[in-house]
């Protein structure tokens, strides 16, 4: 399953150069996870609630081209299920069908009180197996 979200380059994020800087990156592929997850029926506030969180525990980028102010930038993620315990979003980032970046964001289910790693919960496993590649 790809993921398509759209997101527009805020003034805020820009550098000196007129360019989304490439710490915004790190924050919009946060609301492309999360998004992802809603999009499967579930909010990362709900899975909080239940006991679970998501850190990250790997982020990669590899930057092609800048973009400005304005400009629209596509993600379409996937997402690969490496374990019961670890999972990996893989987005191409794209703007007026150029490529702008690819990422990928692995992240660890972990127990919210005891911060240790744990299985993810059932329900979330099984739409994850058939969205993932």
């Amino acid at each position: 399953m790809v993921h398509k979200y759209d997101l527009r380059v805020r003034y805020s994020d820009t550098d000196q150069m007129q360019r989304l800087h490439h710490a915004a990156y790190v924050e919009y592929l946060e609301v492309v996870r999360i998004e992802f997850l809603r999009s499967l029926g579930f909010s990362y506030d709900g899975l909080e609630q239940s006991g679970f969180l998501l850190p990250v525990t790997k982020l990669q980028i590899k930057y092609h081209q800048g973009v400005r102010y304005d400009e629209v930038l596509t993600f379409e993620t996937r997402v690969v299920l490496d374990s019961e315990v670890r999972l990996t979003f893989q987005s191409q980032i794209s703007a007026s069908s150029a490529r702008i970046a690819l990422a990928e964001v692995e992240l660890a289910c972990i127990d919210r009180e005891r911060h240790r790693p744990c299985k993810m919960p059932s329900a979330l496993l099984e739409v994850l197996r058939s969205a993932s590649i």
